[in-house]
């Protein structure tokens, strides 16, 4: 089946869209993740969810819609389909890093040892450029966890992730050496701590920062650190008031070792917010100095942006980000922003996803030397694929200024 390529062009602030590809559904899977990765010579690889093999236990109770697929969007212009899970070596994938060789590495939620419930344990994979695939590690379910659902990779080839179950019935944060070798660092134990790790980064000291959407002193979820010895330190407990909510994404880190990242609720309470409760605030952006001060930089309302999502920043300290909701293009709730804040806090919409063919629930942003961005949306593109009910399968997209 030939894959739809659309080259539509929708202006919108300062930034105008270049729909790269729309998927289908087909063997170039559906809603993809929401990060990619982009090389020196400007391809992009990500994954989707679902989609690819719709046969034998991708295809069945647990799995549902494909087991997902890698794909790389060359500078040339032609989309391929680098793997295809077929739950043996994993299901629904989430693409990491790549190293300095052209070799991909990521983690899948599902598949690969099926002692686990609900569609598998998850594995950690590496995909060469010439298309060899690897089971680095196949989760259990048993201490070392299960389910995968984050992977960072530092220098020296180790990995560190968040797995969110396992037989003892809490998330857990893992390190896996390039000798193959898994240790967990920590057991989310207790509801202070935080509950549901949304990822990682790493500094150069070998400290460990993230975020948990839930549990804290007030429930709305943590900022941690957990250094070298393993020892966690909450650096900050959201109260979910003016200061936002249930973070969804980690954090980024900047040179001197300042946090920033998002909260996905509450803040401003006196905008419009759609979802999930409209008196709550439509989320934040947060700052966490080197001192421990926390400071909330920007609050959104609806119209600028809602249920923001992961940052990215560039070599001059320019935050960018999206929002999976909000805007004016959409009614009612809105299909979601890309937006900048710039070093005095100023938020600028860069682009206003209007839905449809123009993609909805954009994911995390990745730059060019132009600042020209890129993503991929969850939903939009090939209006006529059927696993959206209606909503689109995603897309590709670039920003261009």
């Amino acid at each position: 089946m030939a894959l739809c390529i659309l080259t539509s062009l929708t202006q919108a602030a300062r930034y105008q869209e270049l729909v790269l590809h729309a998927f289908t559904g087909q063997s170039d899977g559906w809603l993809p993740n929401q990060a990619l990765i982009r090389d020196a010579q400007g391809n992009l690889y990500g994954s989707t969810a679902f989609g690819g093999n719709y046969t034998g236990l991708c295809d069945s109770g647990y799995i549902s819609g494909g087991c997902g697929v890698i794909f790389s969007r060359t500078i040339t212009g032609n989309f391929n389909v680098l793997h295809t899970f077929d739950f043996s070596d994993g299901a629904n994938p989430t693409l990491a890093a790549q190293d300095a060789d052209g070799n991909l590495y990521g983690s899948t939620t599902g598949g690969g040892n099926s002692a686990c419930q609900y569609g598998g344990c998850g594995v950690i994979f590496k995909l060469t450029p010439a298309g060899d695939f690897t089971v680095l590690y196949n989760f259990t379910g048993g201490p070392d966890g299960a389910n995968p659902n984050s992977l960072i990779m530092d220098d020296q080839g180790n990995f560190y992730g968040t797995t969110s179950g396992s037989n003892t019935g809490f998330e857990e944060i893992f390190e896996l050496t390039n000798s193959g070798r898994l240790q967990v660092l920590y057991v989310f134990s207790q509801p202070g701590q935080g509950s549901i790790p949304n990822g990682l980064v790493r500094d150069g000291a070998g400290n460990l920062y993230g975020t948990t959407f839930q549990g804290g002193d007030y429930g709305s979820g943590t900022v941690f650190k957990i250094d070298a010895a393993g020892s966690l330190t909450v650096l900050y407990s959201f109260m979910g008031e003016s200061d936002g909510g249930f973070p969804v994404a980690p954090p980024v880190m900047d040179q001197a070792g300042n946090l920033y990242g998002t909260a996905s609720q509450n803040g401003y309470r006196k905008g419009k917010c759609h979802s999930p409760d409209p008196t709550q605030g439509c989320g934040t952006v947060f700052k966490i100095d080197t001192a421990g001060t926390f400071s909330v930089l920007f609050a959104f309302r609806e119209v600028n942006g809602q249920y923001p999502g992961p940052l990215s920043k560039d070599a001059k300290g320019v935050i960018y980000g999206t929002t999976a909701l909000g805007g004016n293009h959409c009614s009612p709730g809105g299909c979601g922003v890309a937006f900048k804040l710039n070093s005095r806090n100023k938020e600028s919409v860069l682009f206003d996803f209007p839905g449809r063919e123009d993609g909805a629930w954009p994911g995390k942003l990745v730059g060019d030397s132009k600042r020209n961005q890129y993503g991929t949306s969850a939903f939009g593109g090939d209006m006529a694929c059927s696993h959206q009910s209606g909503q689109g399968c995603g897309l590709i997209f670039e920003l261009i200024r």
